[in-house]
């Protein structure tokens, strides 16, 4: 009787042990992603913006393009949101795009 006891503790304190450890990982996992959440959003919209480039002139989207680059590629620290915003705001940009900026925008807070 006592073995089964001793058993049930064991496998407590093993399931405990484990969930404790899985805890840590996700929360790991979590502040990572967090970390790199503006980067990883700001690399989706250089792709949006590139996409959405056509063979004309548009010093507007080439001006969001290098400054989403400059960001991706670390020259630059902060997020180009101001300029975002000014071109979202714009003629030049579709609805589609404006779209995604402005849900950019909003999903890394500014």
């Amino acid at each position: 009787m006592t073995d089964n006891w001793t058993n049930i503790a064991i496998e407590i304190a093993l399931f405990t042990l484990l969930g404790i450890l899985y805890y840590f990982y996700q929360k790991k996992k979590i502040i990572h992603y967090e970390e790199n959440k503006k980067p990883a959003i700001m690399g989706y919209l250089l792709q949006a913006c590139l996409t959405d480039k056509t063979d004309e002139k548009q010093p507007d989207l080439d001006a969001v393009i290098e400054a989403l680059d400059d960001y991706v590629h670390g020259k630059s620290a902060t997020p180009p949101s101001a300029l975002l915003k000014m071109f979202a705001s714009g003629t030049q940009c579709s609805p589609e795009l404006r779209d995604i900026i402005h849900a950019s925008l909003e999903e890394i807070g500014e």
